[in-house]
C-alpha cells in the first residue's frame, strides 16, 4: 500500500513531525537572556538618551534593508500611519489602496484622516493591478499604499512610474513580503516611505512592534512629530526641530523590551531567512519536476518563483483534478498544503467575510447604518465615496489565484521532509484521475 494514496486508503507519504520545521519565531535562551537583564536592571522605561535596545535595533533593521532612516513603532500599523504622515497624508486626501488586504492596512489611512479608494488586484500576484490604480486616480489623490502580498512583490516599476507621472507619494506596506526583492532591492526601500511588521506571525519578530523606514531627510523629519517628541531635538532642519516637546500624534515608540527582543532576531534574521528560501526553492523544484505541477510564470522583477510559495497544478494533466480534491488528498499525505483562493481568504476577526475591504459593513453599510461611522470620523473635508458601486472584478474572483496551492515554508533545514513532501505528490499526481473520480 506504500504507493497507494492515502486518500484511498492508502498510507501517508509524510510521516516526519513537521512542528520542529514549521515553528516561527524561534526564541531562544538568548531574547529570555536579554529580557531578564533589563528587568533585572530596572531599564525598561526608553532612555530618552545615549544608545540602547531602541538605538541598536533601528540601527540594526536600517543596515539590513539598507535604508537611510528608521523608526521603531509599537506596531506595525502605527509605523504605517507614521509613513503616511511622513509623505503629506493629510484629512481630505485620497489614498489608492487594494481592497483584498488585512484591514490594518487601511486603517492608518483613516487614522490621517483620508479616504480609502480601493483599486483592483492582478490575479497573479494579487497585488494592486497599475492600470487600475491609474484609473482611480483623482485631483485630491495624495498616495498610493502599495501592499506585497505574502512574499509576492507588486509591480513597483509601473506603480512608480504612474505616482511620479501624477505627483503622488508612495509608501510601502512590507508588513507580511520582509525579505522579498524587486530587481535586486529590498521591498520596503523603493517607495517613498514603508512600514514592516514584527508580530509574531511575521518574518521578522519581536512579539509585536514595527519599523518605519525612509531614505528621504524630509520625510523622515516630518514623520518623527509624529509621536516620537522626544527625538525631535536632534533634527536638522529647524522647522521641524522646533516641534521639540510637542507632537501631532500619540506617543508611538516601540517599548525596550521588544526592541531589544528584536535586536536578537535581527542578528540571526538573514541566516533563517537563507535556510526558508534554500528550503523553498528545494520543495519547489523537487514537485515542478513531477507531471502536471509548475511555477506561476511571475513577472521578471520576482528574485524567484520559489518564495511565494505558490504552485500550480494543471488539471488537464491530473484527471481534472479540482483544487478542493488536490488539497484533500495531499493533506491526507500529510502534505501541510493551504488554498490561497479568494474564496478561502477572510478578514479576521468578523463571520467569515471574504478579505474584500470595500464589501466590509463600515464600507458598504448594513441595515443599521454603519457605514456612517465612517464619514463621522473622517469629517465634512472628506470626499463621500459610495463603496456600494465600487465594482473590482478580480478581487471578487472567488477562484483567483486560479488552479494554485500554497506550500508551506519550512524554517529549520529540512532535506528528509522535502523528499517526503515531493513522494507525497508524486503519488497524487500518478493517481488524480483516481482521486478526481472517487470525489466526484
Amino acid at each position: 500500500m506504500t504507493n497507494h494514496p492515502a486518500a484511498l486508503g492508502g498510507s501517508p507519504a509524510v510521516t516526519i513531525d513537521q512542528a520542529h520545521y514549521t515553528q516561527w519565531p524561534i526564541y531562544t535562551e538568548e531574547e529570555a537572556q536579554v529580557a531578564a537583564d533589563l528587568i533585572r536592571s530596572h531599564s525598561l522605561s526608553s532612555a530618552i538618551d545615549g544608545p540602547g535596545p531602541i538605538t541598536e535595533f533601528e540601527s540594526l533593521v536600517a543596515e539590513t534593508w539598507g535604508a537611510r532612516h528608521t523608526i521603531a513603532h509599537s506596531s506595525g500599523t502605527t509605523a504605517l500611519r507614521t509613513a503616511l504622515f511622513g509623505v503629506g497624508v493629510v484629512p481630505g486626501d485620497e489614498v489608492v489602496t487594494q481592497s483584498a488586504v488585512h484591514p490594518f492596512n487601511c486603517l492608518p489611512i483613516i487614522g490621517c484622516g483620508a479616504v480609502p479608494i480601493f483599486a483592483d488586484i492582478d490575479p497573479l500576484t494579487l497585488t494592486l493591478d497599475p492600470d487600475d490604480v491609474e484609473s482611480k486616480i483623482t485631483s485630491r489623490t495624495k498616495a498610493i499604499m502599495v501592499v506585497h502580498w505574502k512574499g509576492i512583490p507588486a509591480n513597483m516599476d509601473a506603480l512608480m512610474d504612474i505616482a511620479r507621472r501624477h505627483g503622488l507619494m508612495v509608501v510601502e506596506d512590507n508588513a507580511v513580503s520582509q525579505g522579498t526583492t524587486h530587481r535586486g532591492r529590498m521591498l520596503g526601500t523603493i517607495g517613498d516611505a514603508s512600514a514592516i511588521s514584527f508580530q509574531d506571525g511575521k518574518l521578522t519578530s519581536a512579539g509585536e512592534g514595527g519599523v518605519f523606514m525612509t531614505t528621504s531627510d524630509e520625510v523622515f523629519q516630518r514623520a518623527a512629530t509624529l509621536g516620537h517628541y522626544e527625538r525631535l531635538k536632534e533634527l536638522p532642519n529647524p522647522k521641524w526641530r522646533a516641534v521639540s516637546g510637542f507632537s501631532f500624534g500619540e506617543k508611538y515608540r516601540m517599548a525596550t523590551i521588544t526592541a531589544a527582543i528584536g535586536a536578537v532576531q535581527m542578528k540571526h534574521w538573514r541566516k533563517r531567512l537563507d535556510v526558508r528560501h534554500d528550503n523553498a526553492a528545494k520543495l519547489g523544484r523537487a514537485i515542478a519536476e513531477i507531471d502536471g505541477f509548475t511555477f506561476p510564470d511571475f513577472p521578471d522583477y520576482f528574485s524567484s518563483p520559489y518564495f511565494s510559495g505558490h504552485i500550480e497544478f494543471h488539471p488537464d494533466k491530473l484527471g481534472g483534478i479540482t483544487r478542493e480534491r488536490l488539497i484533500e488528498a495531499l493533506n491526507a499525505e500529510g502534505a501541510q498544503v493551504t488554498s490561497p483562493a479568494r474564496k478561502d481568504s477572510r478578514i479576521p476577526h468578523t463571520d467569515g467575510l471574504w478579505r474584500m475591504l470595500h464589501k466590509h459593513p463600515v464600507f458598504a453599510g448594513n441595515e443599521y447604518g454603519t457605514e456612517d461611522i465612517l464619514w463621522e470620523v473622517l469629517g465634512q473635508n472628506a470626499t463621500k465615496i459610495d463603496y456600494r458601486s465600487v465594482v473590482l472584478p478580480v478581487t471578487e474572483d472567488p477562484e483567483v489565484p486560479y488552479d494554485t496551492i500554497m506550500l508551506p515554508s519550512f524554517t529549520r533545514p529540512a532535506d528528509d521532509l522535502i523528499d517526503q513532501y515531493a513522494t507525497a505528490f508524486d503519488k497524487v499526481a500518478a493517481h488524480a484521475g483516481r482521486l478526481a473520480e472517487a470525489h466526484a
